[in-house]
């Protein structure tokens, strides 16, 4: 008889599936073997992972997403009735709303400089006083320019409560006693939040600009035509801001691995000074998407079989869940050389961030299936975040506790990554908003 692992499974986090796997002989890597059997929550489930694994995993005519995340996870983390958990047409449906919202260029290089201007204010508030965290200041910056950019018109004290809230979300879901409690208050209040402004809109109290975030969401109409229920449309509203303002942690993450990787800060550094931005520099936007492969975020996923399947020769029922190994397919080694080696350049040229072994958030496409369709928003915050810092000349004050937990998910260093700040570039001459001025007057617009 298997007993309950689910105490096992907050004890140990992002370690859990490795040591399941251990206990019966089986580790993820070449030759050896993803799959294994747990029992979480009174119930069985089976570990996937590798290609093959996401694979199987983001078959929609094998899986459902229904009840497959337990709902004292899903409810604080995704909100009650969100995406998330639908299946077939009314997944396709909500979907294609987030895919149109997420996935447009234009919109997405909108939210970015807006990002990036708003960074280049608090890294001049990080020169005043010598030094900076990137983990607030990152939570800070991601979420007032997503606030602003989806039309919702608040305060500037209110957009800082509010990604701070949503940050408590993200922090906090996972954990148990007196953090749980207060990732509910934050669920509870950004809930409030979000469905009023959904009903100001819709009652004409509201102004929200033509085709934002915030109107298309608070009009959309589900599969029987009728508006989502205020609350449902205040729940999707969130599902764009919340994962938005999560990127912080990988920024913490980013600015430790400036400081471990010098040639790549220098050459972040050239390469923003050469463009005449920090958005969308392809060597930013790689050593991006490493920081995202490399470093902890989302553990695993879950689904829930909806007929008889089986997986390296291990045979999964119907109704069993299945649980995508998130952090072992990211570093295994029969599809990364050396996974455990920090190099951007697996990402340049070479199109690694759709292969189906890269799953920081999810896998296959995101227009068609499960895989979150906020990738191209992530990654250019990242990307820009990094180019910023190296450009800037900032660095890592020495002695900090920059490490991280294990088994506290989701992961982020201990001390939010604490920098100094130089009173100049090291280039010589001009301000914190430099590049952004140069890009200016090259363009003749503004950034």
């Amino acid at each position: 008889m298997q007993f309950d692992q689910t105490i096992d499974l907050m004890r140990r986090g992002y370690l859990f599936t490795a040591w399941a796997r251990r206990r019966k002989g089986r580790r993820a890597g070449p030759r050896d073997r993803y799959s294994t059997t747990v029992r979480l929550m009174g119930r069985r489930a089976t570990v996937v992972g590798g290609a093959a694994g996401v694979r199987l995993f983001y078959d929609q005519s094998i899986m459902k997403r229904a009840g497959a995340m337990p709902p004292a996870i899903a409810l604080p983390l995704f909100g009650r009735g969100a995406v998330h958990s639908l299946d077939g047409d009314a997944h396709r449906q909500r979907k294609s709303l987030f895919v149109s919202l997420l996935m447009d260029e234009g919109r997405v290089a909108s939210l970015l400089h807006l990002a990036d201007d708003l960074l280049a204010d608090e890294l001049e508030q990080w020169q005043l006083a010598g030094r900076g965290v990137v983990y607030p200041t990152a939570t800070r910056v991601y979420g007032r320019a997503v606030i602003r950019w989806a039309g919702i018109n608040v305060s500037p004290d209110d957009e800082v409560r509010r990604a701070e809230d949503m940050a408590t979300i993200v922090e906090d879901f996972a954990t148990p006693g007196w953090p749980y409690a207060r990732a509910w208050r934050a669920r509870i209040a950004c809930d409030r939040w979000a469905t009023q402004l959904v009903r100001e809109v819709r009652d004409g109290r509201r102004f929200a600009p033509q085709g934002s975030v915030l109107e298309r969401i608070s009009l959309h109409r589900g599969t029987n035509d009728a508006l989502l229920d205020p609350r449902t449309a205040g729940v999707e509203l969130l599902n764009v801001l919340r994962p938005t303002v999560a990127v912080a942690r990988f920024a913490s993450f980013a600015a430790i691995a400036l400081q471990l990787h010098e040639d790549w800060r220098a050459s972040l550094a050239t390469e923003a000074g050469e463009r005449l931005t920090v958005v969308g520099g392809p060597l930013a936007v790689a050593f991006a998407q490493e920081i995202r492969r490399l470093y902890p975020f989302v553990p695993a996923l879950a689904a829930i079989t909806t007929r008889d399947t089986e997986f390296e020769g291990c045979y999964i029922p119907a109704g069993r869940r299945v649980l995508l190994d998130v952090m072992a397919t990211d570093h295994d080694p029969s599809e990364w050389p050396q996974p455990n080696t920090f190099d951007p350049s697996r990402f340049l040229g070479t199109g690694a961030e759709w292969d189906d072994s890269f799953v920081p958030q999810g896998g296959g496409r995101p227009e068609s299936g499960h895989r979150c369709p906020g990738e191209m928003v992530s990654v250019g915050l990242l990307a820009l975040t990094c180019a910023r810092l190296a450009h800037e000349g900032v660095a890592l004050v020495a002695g900090q506790d920059a490490g991280w937990s294990w088994t506290h998910v989701p992961a982020r260093p201990r001390s939010g990554a604490v920098m100094t700040a130089p009173r100049s570039r090291p280039s010589g001459g001009g301000s914190q908003r430099a590049v952004a001025r140069e890009s200016e007057s090259a363009s003749g617009g503004s950034i």
